[in-house]
């Protein structure tokens, strides 16, 4: 049994109860002044205040988990670690500039008829993104409502989601030309069931890929082969230490937010910031809220995996070990152990999904282990939708609802 396991934290409790019925029964029959009298009392006070430390210390680990195995506690993992290089520039500043590209495009919704104008058709933007913190690469489309424009709003921070694509429907168009995103956010709008947001689209990791130019003081490639990690993408929505393809959680959680922060103007506070994914990258949505709740304070799943690693390998290709083998590495990267053993964090996620399949009863699990201050709410759809053209009709449903729970400025 591990010190934060139910079982271990039973029996000390129940020992510990024990202990003091057996003094209370005891007490009278230890009465005296003589040596033998005294050191009973002394042994029966000794054991019940061992025994009700022991339980308070191992409940306070269970919640808190200061030490989630016994190797933690006693010490007993050796790790041998080789340094062979370090980076002669350690401490040069990455530049900033040149890390966002912009251009234009002709995605917007357009009225018939008409020259379109931003702030009454809103702007679709393409951007190319280096990750001065991930080394990974990566394009993304912004969705500027109308409002983004206008004189009204020109000193408002309209809040902001970042949609991940995945599973059959992972590509750079697929939330604007399967979900139609633009158009279902203005007309949720123009109709007053949403407040204007700005929408950044990526793909998922299948979409993200090793910088040339890895950023100042970057190990990456250095120890290896030739070719270090060149071609290498990540394989999870994870970092994974030792592994080449770069750091997709970092690219996520902190590049990403960082280029479209300095490009748009957009919430400096957490409370406008929303995370949603589709198929493999919707427990990565999940994820950005939970592990990172300082930069969203909304995450949602569509059509999501709540269960397993969240990675996206080939349907027929074998599960990669993730975890190097650590038991800790895989238990603080598992959402649902993270939900049981762990303080919940300040966010409110959406589990959208189908009803076949099991899909539901994985969905109603997830939302049944999360606990105040965090808030889960289940969405669910007749039959079992694969791809966004499918969830189409219930995209707006979902903006809505992230609209509903995001703050401007």
């Amino acid at each position: 049994m591990e010190p934060t396991s139910a079982g271990l934290l039973g029996l000390v409790c129940v020992l510990a109860a024990a202990a003091f019925g057996a003094a209370v029964v005891l007490w009278p029959r230890a009465a005296g002044s003589g040596l033998r009298p005294i050191a009973a009392r002394s042994g029966l006070l000794l054991t019940c205040q061992v025994l009700l430390t022991a339980a308070i210390v191992l409940v306070a680990n269970r919640y808190f988990v200061f030490y989630a195995t016994w190797n933690d506690l006693l010490g007993g993992t050796n790790v041998k670690v080789q340094v062979k290089q370090v980076q002669p520039s350690l401490g040069k500043e990455a530049d900033p500039s040149g890390l966002v590209h912009r251009n234009g495009t002709d995605l917007a919704p357009v009225r018939r008829g008409r020259a379109h104008d931003p702030a009454k058709d809103g702007r679709v933007d393409h951007l190319r993104l280096r990750g001065a913190r991930s080394g990974l690469d990566a394009e993304a489309y912004v969705y500027l409502p109308p409002q983004y424009f206008q004189p009204a709003y020109a000193k408002k921070r309209l809040p902001v989601v970042l949609l991940l694509s995945g599973g059959r429907s992972d590509g750079k168009l697929t939330w604007i030309k399967d979900a139609n995103v633009p158009a279902a956010a203005a007309e949720a709008v123009r109709t007053g069931r949403a407040q204007p947001a700005v929408y950044g689209m990526v793909r998922s990791v299948r979409g993200l890929t090793p910088s040339p130019h890895p950023p100042a003081g970057s190990l990456a490639g250095q120890g290896l082969p030739k070719g270090g990690t060149t071609g290498i993408r990540p394989s999870a929505c994870l970092d994974l230490p030792g592994q080449g393809g770069g750091q997709a959680e970092t690219f996520y959680a902190q590049d990403l937010p960082t280029a479209l922060a300095q490009t748009y103007r957009l919430p400096r506070a957490r409370g406008g910031w929303a995370a949603a994914g589709f198929g493999t990258s919707g427990q990565c949505a999940l994820r950005l809220a939970m592990l990172h709740s300082d930069r969203f304070a909304v995450g949602a799943s569509v059509a999501g995996r709540l269960t397993g690693p969240p990675t996206t390998p080939e349907s027929n290709a074998p599960r990669p070990d993730l975890y190097g083998g650590s038991k800790v590495f895989e238990q603080d990267n598992d959402l649902h152990w993270r939900l049981e053993h762990l303080p919940p964090p300040p966010v409110s996620v959406l589990l959208a999904d189908g009803s076949a399949g099991g899909r539901a009863e994985a969905a109603e699990r997830f939302r049944g282990l999360v606990k105040p201050p965090m808030r889960a709410e289940t969405f669910l759809k007749p039959a079992a939708p694969a791809t966004l053209k499918e969830w189409r009709p219930m995209v707006p449903h979902v903006l809505e609802w992230l609209s509903a729970r995001l703050r401007g400025e």
